[in-house]
């Protein structure tokens, strides 16, 4: 798996929910959000399997997630 034990859930890029592993590639995994159901994909190829745990997020990490999610939907 692309990601490793570390990426098995991730927060969703969509609404910072609990995004669970739904495919297990070579270098991408695919998710889906168990709290608004978006499904996307991760290419974990660049950087590599995380070193830490993915999930949960902290209050503060939430809080940045949060804020570069609108940043990008506003440019949208």
């Amino acid at each position: 798996m692309a990601g490793g034990i570390n990426a098995a859930i991730v927060p969703c890029i969509k609404c910072v929910g609990r995004a669970v592993r739904a495919y297990e590639g070579l270098e991408t995994d695919g998710y889906e959000c168990s709290e608004c159901g978006h499904q996307f994909l991760i290419d974990w190829s660049h950087g590599g399997p995380p070193q830490k745990a993915c999930w949960p997020l902290s209050e503060e990490e939430a809080k940045e997630a949060r804020r570069i999610i609108e940043l990008i939907n506003e440019k949208r």
